[in-house]
């Protein structure tokens, strides 16, 4: 997407540069390169962050910089639970992605829901999964804190199945569902399992047949809905790009993330962090060609964008 303004003149003449740190995975890292971009580097914004813990460690150094940084590839909640200037989302969270699902089985006649969540984010979004079957008068029969690094969930699973839920709803990376959903296969169950896109679609291939059935949420149009003017321009730019890319939704986020940015400077009264922050701001309800965000001084939440799929007995994602 960068490369397309550039070649097109960058913004009021001026190309865009960027500077790429690699965190590492890790929280610290994270909090420590923001230093470096925003005082060494001098940077008017700040993109391409994919850790919710990460971007929550490092919020209050942004808050006192005003470096706006723009789509962080997370539904995190604990970096929603309060407005935060320089924090720009360009995609629902995750009370929206388990709302979408806890109301739509709901009226299905579904009331028997267990939580599976990652033991080390916080507790903003086991409460979001709370509040969502809240929302719907249900409570869930079960819960689980799962380790997103851990080879063993029989514990969890045995958790689960104790509380004969009709449906087991996560908020976690993809190791731990797939092998906690095969945990629970393997003792029989028989209900279903709905996961908020931070799994990511290649769960699919890593439960390969035990996938059938799963209900998928996510946060953005499906990456080859070419009819869509925004997925036709990211599948034109990427192509032009790197030809050998294949679309999926994490570059798919990236694009978004890009022209969000890109909007932003261009109506933003000059170069300075300040400005882009207040041309970010002016972004009420832009259509990016099927995708809309929608800012203001008061609210940068950006997005409420949610699909629910429910993957097929070949493996497709059908929505």
């Amino acid at each position: 997407m960068l490369a397309a303004v550039n070649a097109k003149g960058g913004i009021r003449g001026r190309p865009l540069q960027l500077v790429v740190l690699d965190d590492g995975g890790s929280k610290a890292t994270v909090l420590a390169n923001t230093k470096v971009l925003v005082e060494q580097h001098k940077v008017v914004a700040l993109i391409g962050y994919t850790s919710g813990a990460g971007v929550e460690a490092t919020l209050p150094y942004l808050d006192g910089q005003g470096v706006a940084l723009v789509g962080p590839a997370t539904g995190n909640m604990g970096i929603r639970a309060a407005h935060h200037k320089a924090l720009f989302h360009v995609r629902a969270g995750y009370f929206d992605e388990m709302r979408k699902i806890a109301n739509h089985l709901s009226t299905m006649g579904l009331t028997r829901f267990a939580l599976a969540y990652l033991n080390d984010v916080g507790p903003a979004n086991p409460k979001a999964m709370v509040d969502a079957l809240a929302r719907n008068n249900l409570k869930a029969v079960a819960s689980v804190a799962l380790n997103r690094n851990a080879d063993n969930f029989d514990r969890e699973a045995e958790t689960l199945m104790k509380g004969e839920p009709e449906t087991v709803l996560f908020i976690s990376n993809g190791r731990p569902v797939t092998k906690l959903v095969a945990a629970m296969r393997a003792r029989g169950y028989t209900g279903q399992f709905a996961i908020a896109s931070f799994a990511g679609t290649g769960i699919v291939d890593d439960l390969k047949g035990a996938a059938r059935g799963l209900i998928l949420s996510q946060v953005l149009p499906p990456p080859t809905a070419k009819h869509l003017k925004l997925i036709a321009s990211y599948q034109a730019d990427m192509a032009n790009f790197r030809p050998t890319a294949v679309p999926n939704y994490t570059n798919l986020e990236g694009y978004v993330a890009a022209r969000v940015l890109v909007e932003g400077l261009r109506r933003a009264a000059g170069d300075s962090p300040s400005k882009v922050i207040a041309g970010l701001e002016g972004l009420s309800r832009v259509d990016l060609g099927g995708y809309e965000i929608d800012y203001s001084s008061t609210d940068h939440s950006g997005s409420r964008h949610v699909n629910t799929g429910i993957v097929d007995r070949d493996g497709n994602l059908r929505f």
